[in-house]
This record gives structure tokens, sequence and C-alpha cells, in this order.
């Protein structure tokens, strides 16, 4: 049971490391702003659902961008293209989920805003 904990505060850990990335802090501000809101347009339970996911999934491919990012640049610390490649795809990742959860947030939040013109 001992290394099940461990295993939370290892998470724990990589939350806190991620949250030092300018990109993640950008992303979580973004976050925070549309929890607030589906706070003030008062969501349904399906669309808080449909929004959670996406902000979850965003914040996570950062993060998993931010590690290969890190791994990428401590095995090849010098210029190589095949390396910066590598960090180009994962960073095209995030940034493609981004806009789809762009389109999605426009499209659940789009239904609220019109009810209150």
């Amino acid at each position: 049971m001992n290394s099940f904990f461990k295993a939370f505060t290892y998470a724990f850990t990589g939350i806190k490391l991620s949250l030092r990335e300018r990109n993640i802090q950008i992303m979580a501000a973004c976050a925070l702003l549309t929890i607030i809101a589906g706070f003030v347009l008062q969501i349904n339970s399906t669309d808080w659902c449909i929004i959670l996911g996406c902000i979850g999934i965003v914040l996570a491919l950062e993060t998993m961008n931010t590690a290969i990012e890190h791994f990428v640049d401590m095995i090849e610390p010098n210029h190589n293209p095949k390396a910066g490649a590598v960090k180009d795809l994962s960073a095209g990742a995030v940034f493609l989920f981004s806009l789809i959860a762009a389109g999605i947030g426009l499209i659940v939040f789009s239904k609220y805003i019109i009810l209150l013109f």
C-alpha cells in the first residue's frame, strides 16, 4: 500500500513541476476563465462534463508535451532536426486539440450566451 501512496506523491510532484511552465500557466488561466463562465452561465451537467473533459485533455496533453520536450532536450542537448521534429509533433498535438476544444467550447457556450439576449 505504501507504493500506492508514493505514486500519488510522484503525480502531485509532476503537477507542481508542470505548473512552473508558461504554457501550462496560460492554459490553466484559460481553464479557470472557462470554469467561471460555466458557473456564470449556469451550464447543465452534460455540458460541464464536456467542458471539464476538454480542459483535462488539453492540460494533460500540454503536460505530456512538456515532458517530451524535457526528455528530448536531455537526450539531445544540441540542435538536431529529428529531435526538433519530435518536439514540433508533440506541440502540434496540443495545438490541434486546443483548437478542437475551443470549437467545442464555442458550441457549448453559444446556446447559453444566446439566451442572455
